[in-house]
């Protein structure tokens, strides 16, 4: 059995309900612990691994997955020619917000990454910025058009003999 039919999918768990206090003892208390003091640095290259599992096609299916994934309301408020900025709010935000002084948002910064390096084909970094008072997360991600993505080539394949 392969690691792919293992993992359940998002039409598997849509129904089901799980409490929020068992996503948080993983997030703010296991991960922490195992992780160490580098631990933001880690949930930023692991939200990248996620998108790269779940890749996605559009800020539309980003939102989506945000939704579905419980990381909260994930909204567009501005986007220009190298820059999209996002807010990121919900109850469990709030809540996170409102007792951690030390809560991390950098799983939902690198996935945020990878999606728009992903959609735009340009080397994308995000970087977070915690509202307390507001009880939200702002996401500033930003990419240069002069470092495009190209395309990988094709490993192993025989080039013509002339």
């Amino acid at each position: 059995m392969n690691k792919q039919s293992i993992q359940l999918t998002n039409e598997e768990l849509k129904e089901l309900q799980t409490p929020a206090f068992g996503y948080e003892l993983i997030r703010e208390v296991l991960i922490p612990t195992i992780l160490g003091k580098d631990y933001s640095n880690m949930l930023y290259w692991a939200g990248k691994e996620l998108a790269r599992k779940y890749p996605l096609s559009s800020t539309e299916e980003m939102i989506s997955f945000f939704e579905n994934a419980g990381w909260g309301n994930l909204t567009v408020l501005s986007l220009n020619k190298n820059e999209m900025e996002l807010e990121l709010s919900g109850d469990l935000i709030s809540l996170r917000l409102g007792k951690d002084n030390d809560c991390s948002f950098q799983l939902e910064a690198g996935f945020i990454a990878e999606q728009l390096q992903t959609i735009n084909s340009y080397i994308t970094e995000t970087h977070e910025q915690i509202k307390k008072r507001a009880k939200k997360v702002i996401f500033t991600a930003k990419w240069d058009h002069k470092d495009k993505i190209e395309a990988a080539p094709i490993v192993g394949k025989r080039s013509e003999r002339k």
